[in-house]
């Protein structure tokens, strides 16, 4: 969601100029007083996935794909963290964030303890072109295999007649 901010006069986009935004004669680039922070966020609105990982001792909680910055704050373990923004292969942000949280044995990560685990059926499905294309492909090789015997042949014949 973008929101337009209003000028209160040409040059400051606020009265007071301890905490304004200045527009000042910069070509057109925002500077930011002290304190203000500015934080852009998605219109869509994600929810996060969790993920419960770890191993005998250790168990981390991982928030990922929600679109909002604090996306995490009322879940258990992740009270006073930031979350970390995804950025794609060429280092530009997603607006997408990820987040990471150390749990206690008490702590539950997001939703995932009321889920059911899902198995994933990972059975091969036989497909009629990748078979038509397997019998294709030794047929040629047959025939090749043939065609080199019969030239090798007729060239030992060749040369045992001279």
């Amino acid at each position: 969601m973008i929101k337009v901010l209003e000028r209160l006069d040409p040059v400051r986009f606020c009265s007071a100029v301890s905490w304004c935004v200045n527009s000042g004669s910069a070509y057109g680039k925002l500077l930011f007083g002290p304190g203000t922070r500015l934080t852009v966020q998605n219109q869509d609105e994600l929810k996060p996935d969790y993920y419960k990982l770890g191993d005998n001792s250790t168990t981390v909680c991982l928030a990922t794909g929600f679109t909002r910055h604090n996306g995490t704050k009322n879940a258990d373990g992740f009270d006073d963290k930031s979350a970390s923004q995804i950025t794609d292969l060429s280092g530009k942000p997603t607006g997408y964030y990820s987040q990471v949280a150390f749990l206690t044995d008490r702590q539950t990560c997001g939703d995932d303890d009321e889920k059911t685990e899902v198995q994933c059926d990972a059975s091969l499905e036989p497909d009629e072109m990748v078979n038509l294309a397997s019998i294709t492909i030794f047929g040629l090789r047959v025939i090749f295999m043939k065609t080199v015997a019969f030239n090798v042949l007729m060239t030992l014949r060749l040369w045992m007649s001279q």
